[in-house]
């Protein structure tokens, strides 16, 4: 009988301690974040690295190394040649994030999946073109960097396809438009 209580009272122990560890492991992290976004291929032609900025939401079920993330950005560019005006490209992506295992600060992840981009551009004197909402691509990797108390540095590089997204000036033909984002920002869980 006391044989007994006592393997029940370790297991309950432990299913807590397991309970506890999966709960802090798990949850809901809102961030921000900002950094330089490097046009590439027919998008580089007509535009310059530009800056972007974004907001993030993370959610990781417990003891799983995948999550979902979703994100919101702006991107800001200066247009080539002399030309006065600049082109602004709204976006948001959902994200598969795969957290890499690591006993180390610094803990790697993956991220790839959809998004819906927003590109206009606009010239001074001339006013702007139409807003034209295409979808695409992205895939990178990041690392996160624990501070304690619930907020995590970040740092990722992304490659982004946005499809039939920048028009080459030579055939009028829709392309596929690449940019790559370099952004650091923080995360907190919401705990």
């Amino acid at each position: 009988m006391m044989r007994s209580m006592i393997r029940g009272a370790v297991a309950g122990l432990a299913l807590v301690l397991v309970a506890q560890a999966a709960h802090a492991q798990a949850g809901l992290s809102l961030g921000l974040g900002g950094g330089l976004v490097v046009p590439t291929g027919t998008m580089a032609d007509g535009i310059q690295t530009g800056w972007n900025g974004m907001v993030v939401a993370r959610v990781k079920p417990a003891l799983s190394p995948v999550g979902l993330q979703l994100d919101g950005f702006y991107n800001r560019f200066a247009l080539q040649g002399g030309v006065e005006g600049h082109s602004r490209m709204l976006g948001a992506t959902a994200d598969a994030v795969f957290t890499l295992p690591s006993a180390m600060v610094a803990r790697p992840y993956l991220l790839g999946g959809v998004g819906m981009y927003s590109g206009k551009t606009s010239i001074d004197g001339l006013g702007s073109s139409q807003s034209q909402t295409k979808f695409g691509l992205n895939a990178g990797a990041g690392f996160d960097f624990g501070f304690g108390g619930g907020a995590r540095l970040f740092a990722e590089g992304r490659f982004h396809a946005i499809l039939k997204g920048v028009t080459d000036p030579s055939t009028g033909a829709e392309k596929t438009g690449y940019m790559v984002p370099l952004t650091v920002g923080l995360r907190w869980a919401m705990r």
